[in-house]
């Protein structure tokens, strides 16, 4: 319990860790096929590493998402109540 606690109290501190290893690993794929290219014609396909960091961008915007409709959206200790609109109070 104590576990995810902390992960809660530094998701963006995670988050911002993810960011920068997953760049890491796209500019080192990146630099990999494109020497390899040209070096021994391995044919690696460099648009991939593009379509990879896109893939953890669009993940990182749905964590985003999540923490701000979870923690913004609805009074703190109460569970949000789809049946319940705001105008009808």
């Amino acid at each position: 319990m104590i576990f995810l606690t902390k992960i809660k109290n530094h998701i963006a501190v995670i988050c911002i860790g993810f960011g920068l290893l997953a760049a890491a690993v796209v500019l080192f794929s990146w630099a990999y096929g494109y020497w390899s290219n040209g070096l021994y014609g391995t044919h690696f396909q460099i648009d991939s590493c593009w379509q990879g960091i896109s893939a953890c961008g669009m993940g990182l915007v749905g964590l985003f998402k999540w923490l701000v409709d979870s923690s913004k959206n609805s009074p703190v200790g109460i569970f949000p109540n789809n049946n319940e609109r705001k105008d009808d109070k």
